[in-house]
């Protein structure tokens, strides 16, 4: 039986990458989840991954290793061929079960505004899932408000804010989520009283724990649990906001009494 989701990481990467010279391991992931407590975790592709359909099997492979723990993310750029495109998001939506797509405006340098950011967005639509976009470093493109004309275009899709305009933007991000309700703030690298405050004014259903960096897992939670949460709001901010946006309900269970 499938392990109870409490607390989801929505935001993590696998493999290696030339545009931030990073590189995460599944071992790594794996460590900081069991260290922190971290049930589920939502793994993409860095933006500088030389192979990224390669990265996706990897990703499945994980999955499948560890099965309700891990899940997938397509990343990839949209710069080229936009059949090939959306082959490889629909391989990986359909055959891989992967439960979201990745605009990455500073890693694969796409302005949500041009006609390459909307083959995300309309991707993503048409498949269902919901769609995370970096925001924050990376300006302009990676600017918070740039996602309000897709969110308006696209009202049935969920698009996510990552690091919800980390920090310096956050304000922005928040205005942004303000008028446009199909629009979610994953909070990594931003300021604990950024968070409240994000959970003050447009709720905690549209908040979500992120963490980026496995470095980074125990920092961002630790930040949470600062703000002294009503429990309920915990709950949600933690992990149900995850868990409703990427559909994983059927991977949740009730604990026995």
């Amino acid at each position: 039986m499938p392990k109870t989701l409490n607390v989801v990481d929505a935001h993590a990467h696998l493999g290696g990458c030339c545009v931030f010279d990073n590189n995460t391991t599944e071992e790594e992931l794996v460590f900081r989840m069991e260290e922190s407590g971290i049930d589920a975790t939502i793994v993409q592709p860095y933006p500088g991954a030389k192979e990224a359909a390669k990265v996706h099997d990897r990703i499945a492979e994980m999955c499948a290793k560890h099965p309700g723990r891990f899940f997938g993310m397509v990343s990839l750029s949209p710069h080229g061929d936009h059949d090939a495109y959306r082959r490889e998001v629909e391989r990986c939506v359909k055959d891989l079960d992967f439960v979201g797509l990745k605009l990455h405006t500073i890693g694969h340098g796409v302005d949500p505004l041009s006609k390459d950011g909307d083959l995300v967005f309309a991707t993503g639509h048409d498949l269902g899932i919901p769609v995370m976009v970096h925001t924050g470093p990376g300006i302009p493109f990676a600017l918070p408000a740039l996602c309000i004309p897709a969110a308006r275009k696209y009202p049935g899709l969920k698009i996510i804010l990552a690091h919800a305009g980390w920090s310096i933007f956050s304000a922005e991000a928040q205005v942004a989520a303000s008028v446009c309700g199909n629009l979610y703030l994953e909070t990594s690298w931003c300021l604990g009283e950024h968070i409240r405050w994000m959970i003050s004014t447009i709720g905690p259903e549209r908040v979500m724990l992120g963490a980026d960096l496995p470095s980074n897992v125990p920092v961002e939670l630790a930040k949470y649990k600062a703000l002294n949460l009503e429990p309920d709001v915990y709950a949600q901010v933690i992990g149900g906001t995850a868990i409703e946006v990427f559909n994983l309900s059927s991977f949740v269970r009730v604990p026995a009494l």
